[in-house]
């Protein structure tokens, strides 16, 4: 079990997501940024999707009441009972350890993911917190959460080198879209602007969406208003004003802004990451580009999974113009 004993921003208990609900108006929730979290989980010896806590610029203070082993995933300062130790990488802590995690550097989501993972009430076949429909809530100084049972001998030790590491410190990304489905809806000129020009993340940007800043989309006659269609994280609609939102996790799932476009799975959590006041470019992708981007994505991740089990014992890395990581090369031990 552990016990926060100080909670400075926005904390929640998330795992990959609420799968096979959105015809019934239940958003899929789950990590803002499913790649660091899953490396999080790897680093434990966790599956990708086990429930961990995820935390909105400033972690917790929180102290073990049994022994457990722990892993922290971003940019940020760590201490274990006041003496400093790396993110990206697992430690066992005994019953009374305390650990404080910082501010993030870089980036707006970190994530603390432990052996076992945390024990949670399931609805839907998932432990992630909606808050606005009553679905859990964010944890608060004085919580206490279970841990999952876990063997814990050789889940610490584990590192994530360096180069692998994800890197949100860019003020400035591109990410790649799927125009549609309501492209009749923008002028050709609305178009060209969308690709053209660049978008700032503005304060009002939460879990549901991101709302962006920037020269206005310019829509053809038939205006900004679509019979309700429905919509999925990364879904990009500009209301009348010409201003896109970008929906992340936490979105609805209809609504009744023309659509311009549906921004690739492999580029949102690196969009997930960007703080208020930092741009996005958007890059046109056919479908067939945004597949390949992913399941290239999904081998890099299972390769890291690989070695931090001690199953690889070399590799190879490429990256791209947008910061996606992935492998070139494999080689397992024999």
């Amino acid at each position: 079990m552990i016990e926060l004993l100080k909670v400075s921003s926005l904390l929640m208990v998330q795992d990959s997501g609420r799968r096979g609900y959105r015809k019934l108006g239940v958003p899929v929730s789950g990590y803002m940024d499913d790649y660091s979290a899953r490396i999080a989980n790897y680093l434990v010896g966790n599956s990708g999707d086990a429930p961990l806590l995820e935390f909105l610029l400033r972690g917790p203070t929180l102290r073990f009441n049994a022994s457990a082993v722990f892993a922290v995933a971003g940019d940020v300062d760590v201490r274990l009972n006041g003496v400093p130790i790396e993110p990206w990488a697992s430690y066992w802590a005994k019953r009374g350890d305390i650990l404080e995690v910082g501010t993030l550097g870089s980036g707006l989501y970190g994530y603390i993911a432990f052996a076992g993972g945390i024990k949670c009430e399931k609805f839907l076949g998932s432990c992630s917190t909606y808050a606005k429909a009553g679905l859990g809530r964010p944890l608060k100084a004085g919580d206490k959460l279970t841990l999952g049972y876990a063997i814990l001998t050789g889940k610490e030790g584990r590192r994530l080198p360096e180069e692998l590491r994800p890197n949100y410190s860019a003020e400035e990304i591109k990410v790649g879209v799927v125009l549609g489905p309501d492209l009749e809806h923008f002028a050709e000129e609305g178009l060209e602007t969308f690709f053209r020009e660049a978008y700032t993340v503005t304060p009002e940007s939460d879990r549901m969406g991101y709302r962006l800043d920037g020269m206005a989309i310019e829509h053809s006659e038939k205006g900004a208003g679509i019979v309700t269609g429905p919509l999925v994280p990364g879904t990009v609609q500009v209301p009348p004003n010409g201003k896109p939102i970008v929906m992340m996790r936490d979105a609805q799932t209809t609504g009744g802004y023309a659509r311009i476009g549906v921004v690739a799975g492999a580029y949102l959590h690196r969009l997930a990451q960007l703080r208020p006041g930092f741009k996005v470019h958007f890059r046109e992708m056919s479908v067939e580009e945004a597949r390949k981007e992913l399941v290239r994505q999904e081998k890099t991740l299972r390769a890291i999974k690989l070695l931090l089990e001690g199953s690889m014992r070399a590799y190879k890395i490429r990256t791209g113009g947008e910061g996606l990581i992935a492998f070139t090369k494999v080689e397992k031990r024999c």
